[in-house]
């Protein structure tokens, strides 16, 4: 079986990609042209793996964009979308197929259909995430209709697929029921750890290298800076998006207070709308120098700083049926003990998905953030455990063990 994946967001499909081809599958990567532009500009798959080489023959670039161009045009360059004809003749070939974004929209404009769509951000991009969801309601009217009629040719798409994959159980949820169409629960395999990776510590400044050499206990926290409300929302669906990094810097705080080591640090990456308002917190709580600032990063380099820190930070949402996103998969894949917000008591979590959640350091609050901290610092060996358990999880549940069951789907 030939399997094209489609599109590269968040470098997933380059990591289902390489997973297949361990098990032994026929997959190929097929970026779409528009992929490495702008945001989506570091989602690129040299920027994840050691090894291009070997992966370099099973990614093709389509001379088609994975935008809205390629289901409207461009009405700004008065251009015409591209013909059913010119789409079929690229996309073809393949014996089963597998995307998110609009891979459903476009596809379904030139008679075909995936086999497996998995929604990539919370809600269903551009069908019942937070952002539509306001344009549709209260935008202006040409965008509106605009983007009601992408939204329509998004669900019809989306309900042609053979299976929907989604494992959040929020807003992600409400939309797949808002719209009457079954998932299954499970996760994407979006981080690949079966490469052997540099030793090295990817920090340039030699100052912020021998910071990092000679601290005591070290958290990476990787996630955008993402916190101040932004009042196109109310406050109540803001404290659902917000990804709370305020409270990973007041709990690491009183963590300092309680400790009393100069040495400990919080690694952030210069990402997001509030990078700003982070650093002027940290220097208003006099915790600028147990932070350090390192520039956004390939997840490669990623990788190899989490193996070198102490505990790996995701996100702290407010939302129910929240789980955790991309750097929270890192953080499990590098057999890290993880700080995050889970939106499930563990037995609703087995309930739901029929297994035990990893060994979370779960977060409802600032205090839990330093507590959990003030815990790992003084108790190593259990550190070392949880971290173990944590790798041990994620290569069970995601991984190479997930992938086989994404296998087995499109054989069914």
């Amino acid at each position: 079986m030939k399997i094209a994946l489609l599109g590269n967001m968040n470098n997933n499909n380059f990591s289902i990609m390489r997973y297949f081809r361990d098990l032994g599958a026929d997959a190929h990567l097929l970026r779409w042209r528009d992929d490495e532009i702008g945001s989506n500009s570091h989602f690129i798959p040299e920027n994840d793996t050691w090894n291009l080489d070997k992966w370099k023959p099973y990614v093709h670039k389509l001379p088609i964009d994975g935008s809205y161009y390629s289901l409207i045009g461009n009405p700004k360059k008065l251009r015409v979308p591209p013909t059913k004809k010119f789409l079929k003749k690229h996309l073809s070939g393949y014996d089963a197929y597998i995307g998110s974004g609009l891979t459903p929209s476009i596809l379904n404009r030139c008679g075909m259909s995936l086999d497996i769509f998995y929604p990539y951000g919370v809600g269903i991009e551009e069908v019942g995430d937070r952002l539509i969801r306001l344009l549709l309601k209260d935008g202006p009217i040409i965008k509106r209709s605009v983007f009601a009629y992408i939204r329509k040719k998004q669900i019809i798409g989306i309900r042609s697929a053979r299976f929907c994959i989604n494992l959040d159980m929020g807003l992600t949820r409400q939309t797949f029921e808002e719209l009457g169409i079954d998932f299954i629960r499970l996760a994407i395999p979006m981080v690949y750890n079966r490469e052997t990776m540099e030793d090295s510590v990817p920090i340039e400044s030699v100052d912020d290298a021998k910071k990092f050499d000679e601290s005591t206990f070290k958290i990476l926290s990787q996630s955008r800076h993402f916190w101040l409300w932004d009042k196109l929302f109310s406050k109540e669906e803001w404290e659902k998006r917000s990804k709370h990094k305020e409270w990973l810097i007041h709990g690491f705080s009183n963590f300092l207070k309680e400790v009393k080591d100069d040495r400990s640090i919080l690694i952030f990456m210069d990402y997001g709308k509030d990078v700003d308002a982070s650093k002027k917190l940290c220097s208003e709580l006099g915790i600028e120098q147990n932070i350090m600032w390192l520039p956004q990063m390939p997840r490669k380099n990623i990788m190899q700083l989490l193996k070198n820190c102490d505990i790996g930070v995701d996100q702290f949402s407010k939302e129910p049926g929240a789980l955790w996103g991309g750097t929270g998969w890192e953080a499990l894949a590098s057999g890290k003990p993880l700080l995050n917000s889970l939106g499930f008591t563990h037995e609703e979590y087995h309930k739901t998905f029929g297994h035990e959640p990893p060994p979370i350091l779960d977060v409802k609050s600032p205090e839990d953030i330093a507590a959990h901290l003030i815990d790992m610092y003084r108790n190593r060996d259990k550190m070392r455990v949880i971290g173990e358990k944590s790798g041990e999880w994620f290569n069970k549940y995601n991984g190479i063990g997930l992938a086989k069951k994404w296998l087995e789907l499109l054989s069914s």
